[in-house]
């Protein structure tokens, strides 16, 4: 890995309480690698034998239901990890995973990993610590999808979008209108209406480019400006639009 991978790696939480030569000693022999958009990374089923770090792009991690419909997970960007709990678990994986836009990742293998961990087990316990928060923001998300109206989901995503903490702002959106609407636990016309909901404060389209006349007002219109999930702001010109 060269600097900056290593960088984005270090800025995962997974990560986050490493030194650089921790790091660096953890990870030795693990290299990134490019996957196309529409790569599938692993089934639900699956031996869980590792898990990945995002370096570019975007990757999403679903379960297919009986219906043939999708329920997404999560949709994971630079510096965020994914699959890892399913690797300490043992067993298979509980879900899939698909390249949603071109990416490049960081694919950890579990058996050099854990021996890695044994050798210095003072690594579990920072690595413990980061993924009980983990944990924790899911609690969140499953309490956002049951409290909060289809247009206040919206507007937290774009919040999370957002680069600046008040005033106007424009957000590119990261990926399509289908996989935004299942990530909130909607249907693509409930998306579309929530929209609508949201032009009333202010909120318009251009594509895949969002337009927010007042943070604020989104802010206030959510609830609570300490509920919002932030989204890490994606490379521009890769995202479809929401109308």
């Amino acid at each position: 890995m060269n600097a900056a991978d290593l960088q984005i790696v270090q800025s995962a939480r997974l990560f986050a309480a490493l030194d650089t030569d921790t790091l660096r000693s953890l990870l030795s022999g693990t290299l990134p690698r490019d996957y196309p958009k529409g790569q599938l990374l692993f089934q639900h089923g699956d031996a869980a034998d590792a898990f990945y770090v995002v370096l570019d792009g975007w990757v999403k991690v679903y379960w297919a239901t009986p219906s043939g419909e999708e329920a997404v997970f999560g949709v994971f960007a630079r510096g965020e990890t994914f699959a890892e709990a399913a690797l300490f678990l043992g067993g298979s994986y509980p879900a899939s995973a698909e390249v949603v836009e071109d990416a490049r990742l960081l694919c950890i293998r579990g058996p050099s990993f854990r021996d890695r961990l044994l050798q210095q087990p003072e690594i579990c316990l920072s690595m413990l610590s980061a993924m009980s928060r983990h944990l924790h923001q899911i609690v969140g998300q499953v309490e956002q999808l049951q409290t909060r109206s289809s247009a206040q989901r919206l507007a937290d995503f774009l919040l999370g979008l957002c680069p600046v903490p008040e005033g106007s702002a424009v957000v590119t959106l990261p990926y399509d209108k289908s996989l935004i609407a299942s990530r909130l636990g909607m249907k693509p016309e409930s998306l579309s209406r929530a929209l609508s909901r949201l032009r009333e404060l202010g909120v318009t389209t251009d594509g895949n480019r969002v337009v927010i006349a007042d943070v604020d007002a989104l802010v206030e219109y959510c609830g609570s400006r300490a509920l919002r999930v932030r989204f890490p702001m994606p490379a521009p010109g890769r995202a479809g639009g929401l109308g």
